[in-house]
């Protein structure tokens, strides 16, 4: 059972890194996509301006509380919220448009943006304006040619807990939108500390996780 799991682990790593042997995530220069990002990137600086600064300390304070959400309507196109800390300090914000599985997000911290193209079962990632990666089933691989596994995602919907793993080793799990019910319920858990990539990938993951795309 054992080399079977092992086995069946690494054909599906190498059909993901096949996916990713194509100039993926190359900047778009169309108008169409400049425009929905800016149109996003306006809707957040009018509703949510007041984020509190993001430290070291605050992927571990974040919490899946949303705050002042907008949904969409026959009148308004973009969905919107901001998440806060346990200590309900807005800290996390993000815009969404689109339809069934093809959807654009764009979420910020005070320090970080994150792009997130969401296309049927695949979805690209930007941070800052640069390529992050591509997520496909839980897995998360790095933007390029020689795109390579940089973490992953094992989502059971009937599990409170999701776990992230680096590697072999869980680093976090991320809590279960669905079946976490508590009054001030932490977005993730941390089992050890992390460094700024490794924080980039939590935190993009737990955004997808957090809106409904993971």
């Amino acid at each position: 059972m054992l080399v079977f799991t092992v086995a069946l682990l690494i054909t599906g790593v190498v059909y993901l890194l096949a996916r990713v042997l194509t100039p993926i995530l190359s900047a778009t220069d169309s108008k169409a996509w400049k425009g929905l990002l800016k149109s996003l990137g306006e809707h957040l600086n009018k509703r949510y301006n007041n984020l509190v600064p993001w430290d070291k300390d605050m992927l571990a304070l974040l919490s899946l509380n949303l705050q002042e959400e907008k949904k969409t309507g026959w009148m308004n196109s973009t969905a919107s919220g901001v998440f806060s800390t346990i200590y309900h300090e807005p800290v996390l914000a993000y815009a969404q448009q689109g339809t069934g599985s093809n959807k654009v997000t764009l979420a910020r911290t005070s320090n970080r943006e994150y792009v997130f193209r969401h296309k049927a079962k695949e979805t690209e990632i930007w941070l800052n304006q640069q390529p992050l990666g591509l997520y496909i089933d839980g897995n998360l691989i790095s933007a390029g040619r020689e795109g390579k596994l940089i973490g992953r995602l094992e989502r059971n919907k009937d599990d409170a807990a999701f776990p992230v793993l680096f590697g072999e080793s869980t680093t976090a799990t991320l809590s279960n939108p669905q079946l976490i019910h508590s009054p001030n319920p932490r977005a993730l858990t941390l089992y050890r500390a992390v460094n700024t990539e490794e924080e980039n990938t939590l935190l993009a993951l737990a955004i997808l996780n957090m809106t409904g795309q993971a």
